[in-house]
């Protein structure tokens, strides 16, 4: 079985993930199942996500929305009371990624921010793009990628129009 490494992710109209303070209230009227996100997770064997991205995760209650999946957090700090399944890792994308291949039951959703995308990018390692655009623009915010980051030149995959004027696109990274 290939595994396939792939960053899933809303953007905004205007090219961002995020306000500046890490906020996606904007998302909040989009319900992620009226977009296929529950078929998507079912062929998902393991998640990486920065410490950012987990502590927003806690942050949407109790329950852990990722139970019975294999969670690798990448932080250099230790995080404590992870959930089941979950374990920190530090920010070795090589062998992260070597592992991963080797052992997913599935493919792999690389949770996000910027930092860990480019760090993926930076070996080769990033198998799709598939964004969602948002009808919403906010002018401001953390971008898909780090300022500074190389130029990528893209294959699309896929586009599909869908409900409420989100757009699926999916692309591959031409290397």
């Amino acid at each position: 079985m290939t595994v396939l490494f792939r960053a899933y992710l809303a953007i905004s109209a205007d090219g961002f993930i995020a306000r500046p303070d890490g906020s996606v209230d904007w998302l909040h009227d989009y319900d992620p199942a009226e977009f296929g996100f529950k078929s998507f997770m079912a062929g998902i064997g393991g998640i990486v996500m920065g410490r950012a991205s987990y502590e927003m995760s806690r942050s949407f209650g109790d329950a852990w929305p990722y139970a019975g999946k294999a969670v690798y957090v990448v932080t250099a700090q230790d995080l404590p009371n992870l959930p089941d399944g979950a374990q920190t890792r530090r920010a070795d994308f090589s062998a992260l990624a070597n592992e991963l291949r080797q052992t997913s039951n599935g493919d792999v959703w690389l949770f996000g921010g910027p930092q860990l995308w480019a760090g993926f990018l930076d070996i080769g390692a990033i198998d799709r793009f598939e964004l969602y655009v948002i009808p919403h623009m906010i002018g401001e915010g953390l971008p898909l990628l780090p300022p500074g980051r190389r130029d990528l030149r893209l294959e699309l995959v896929e586009s599909e129009a869908l409900s409420r004027g989100v757009m699926k696109l999916v692309y591959k990274p031409r290397l």
